[in-house]
C-alpha cells in the first residue's frame, strides 16, 4: 500500500515542470535536472519495497483473555531474512477497536531477529480479532511510504469492569444462609437453622422428636434456603431503555471509551455475579439482548468465566421489552429462586411483571441504572416509587457513584433525592436529545 505526502507530490510538479521546459526548449540543464529527479523517485521507490520483503512477523500473547481496566501482555517478533538491511522501518499492531494498538520504529541489519514487549490497554469489552501487523518503510527522502500487512490472527475475550463489593447488602437478593448469613425459609429444605417451640398451624412433620423429649414441650425445625436457593440476574439490554451520551452528542461510540447506561449494567451485572460467587452461591444469567442466551445458576470459576463471556458479547438490541422478558421467565423459576432485575427502564409498568414472579415465592429485587445521572430526562423515581409500594428491595446504581455503595442498602423517595442531587452533579451538561423522547415513547408503549 502506497501513501503518497507534500513531498511526493511536490517532487511530481517538480518532475511535470522539468519535463515540459525539457521538451519545450530542449536544453540540455533541463534535461540533466529530468534525470536527477527520475532517479530519486526510482531510489525512493525500490527502497520501500525492498525494505517490505523477506520480513517476518509473529505475535504471540500470553493469554486470550482480558478485562476492561487491565493490559493484555505479548510480543511482536520481527526477522529479517535477506542480505539487505532493513531501515525507517515502522510496525504497528491493530489490534481492534477495544485495543489501543502499539508500535515502534526499528532498523534491521541482515539476518537479524527484533523482538519486544507490548502491553495492550483494554479499554473495551467484547470479543475481537488481533494479530493484524502493519508494517510501513519509509525511504530516505521522505518521499514514500509504504505499508505492509501482516497477518497473525488471534482472537481475543476482553471481559466487563468489575468492582469490588465487600459491603453488599446482605439483604440483597435474601442471600441464604451460607454460615454467615442466615434466611428463614418456610418449605422444608435439607439446611436447619435452629430449633422453637411449637405454635399453632406448623406442620407435625416439623417436630424434632429427641429434642421434644428432652424438653418436654414441642419443638419444631426452623429451615433455611442453604445452598439450595440459586439466584438469577436479569439484565435488560432492551435498546429503547437505555441512553447513550456520546451517541447524542455525535461522537463515534465504537472508537470511544464505553460510557453509557448499558455499560454501567453490565458492569452491575458481572460485579453481582463476580461477588455472589465468592460467597460460594449459584448464579444464572438471562439477558434480552442481542447475543440474548440463558445459563442456569452454578457456581465454581469455570461458571464464572461463562458468565463473564457472555456479558462480553451482550449488545442492546431492539429485543424484546422487559415485561414480557420476566413473564417469560416463569417456567425457569420456584420458590427456591432469587432474582434480581438490572435495567435502566423509568417506566413502572413493568412492575407487574416483577410481582407475578413474587407470587410464585420467588425473592425478586432490582437494580436501576439511573439514566438521569448521564445527561437523559429520565428519572428512576416512579419505579422506585412503585416498588416501594409492594415492599420490593430497589437499589440504584449511578454515574460517578461507586457500585459498594449503590448496592450496600436499598433506596427510598428520601434517599433517592439525595442521589439524583450527586448525579445531576456528575452529569453532562447536555439537554435533551431525541433519543430520550424516542426512548420514553417506547417505554410507555
Amino acid at each position: 500500500m502506497f501513501t503518497a505526502n507534500k513531498r511526493t507530490i511536490g517532487l511530481l510538479v517538480l518532475f511535470l515542470v522539468v519535463l515540459f521546459y525539457a521538451v519545450g526548449t530542449g536544453f540540455p540543464f533541463f534535461y540533466r535536472l529530468l534525470y536527477v529527479v527520475l532517479f530519486i523517485i526510482a531510489i525512493g521507490g525500490v527502497w520501500c519495497w525492498l525494505s517490505l520483503r523477506g520480513l517476518e512477523v509473529r505475535v504471540s500473547r500470553t493469554g486470550d483473555r482480558g478485562q476492561v481496566g487491565g493490559y493484555l501482555e505479548g510480543r511482536v517478533t520481527v526477522t529479517n531474512h535477506t542480505w539487505l538491511p532493513k531501515s525507517w522501518l515502522e510496525v504497528t499492531e491493530a489490534a481492534g477497536s477495544a485495543l489501543e494498538p502499539g508500535g515502534r520504529g526499528l532498523s534491521l541489519d541482515r539476518q537479524q531477529v527484533r523482538s519486544w514487549r507490548i502491553d495492550t490497554f483494554l479499554a473495551r469489552r467484547g470479543l475481537f480479532e488481533g494479530g493484524q501487523v502493519r508494517v510501513v518503510s519509509q525511504d530516505p527522502f521522505g518521499l514514500f511510504r509504504m505499508g505492509r500487512h501482516f497477518h497473525d490472527p488471534h482472537t481475543y475475550i476482553v471481559y466487563p469492569a468489575t468492582e469490588p463489593l465487600p459491603n453488599l447488602d446482605s439483604r440483597f437478593a435474601a442471600l441464604p444462609a451460607d454460615s454467615r448469613l442466615t434466611r428463614y425459609f418456610d418449605q422444608v429444605t435439607t439446611d436447619v437453622a435452629s430449633l422453637r417451640a411449637w405454635r399453632p398451624g406448623d406442620a407435625y412433620r416439623r417436630i424434632h422428636w429427641p429434642y421434644t423429649a428432652r424438653m418436654n414441650t414441642p419443638m419444631v425445625k426452623e429451615f433455611d434456603a442453604g445452598l439450595a436457593a440459586q439466584f438469577w440476574l436479569l439484565l435488560d439490554l432492551h435498546r429503547p431503555s437505555h441512553h447513550y451520551p456520546d451517541v447524542a452528542s455525535g461522537e463515534n461510540r465504537a472508537a470511544s471509551p464505553a460510557d453509557n447506561t448499558e455499560e454501567l449494567a453490565v458492569t452491575v451485572a458481572a460485579s453481582l455475579a463476580q461477588r455472589l460467587m465468592e460467597l460460594g452461591l449459584p448464579v444464572g444469567l438471562a439477558v434480552n439482548g442481542e447475543s440474548g442466551g440463558l445459563l442456569r445458576p452454578d457456581s465454581g470459576p469455570d461458571h464464572l468465566n461463562r458468565i463473564m463471556e457472555s456479558l462480553a458479547g451482550a449488545e442492546a438490541a431492539n429485543a424484546e421489552p422487559l415485561p414480557e422478558f420476566l413473564y417469560g421467565m416463569r417456567p425457569h423459576l420456584n420458590h427456591f429462586h432469587s432474582v434480581t432485575v438490572i435495567t435502566p427502564n423509568s417506566d413502572p409498568s413493568w412492575i407487574p411483571a416483577l410481582l407475578d414472579l413474587k407470587r410464585l415465592n420467588v425473592t425478586v429485587a432490582a437494580a436501576l441504572i439511573d439514566a438521569e445521572s448521564y445527561g437523559s430526562r429520565r428519572t428512576v423515581a416512579p419505579v422506585v416509587d412503585a416498588a416501594a409500594a409492594e415492599l420490593v428491595p430497589v437499589y440504584v446504581a449511578s454515574r460517578g457513584v461507586r457500585l459498594d455503595e449503590a448496592l450496600a442498602r436499598p433506596v427510598n423517595r428520601e434517599s433517592l433525592e439525595g442521589l439524583e442531587g450527586a448525579a445531576l452533579r456528575q452529569a453532562p451538561d447536555e439537554g435533551v436529545s431525541a433519543q430520550d423522547d424516542a426512548a420514553l415513547g417506547a417505554e410507555r408503549a
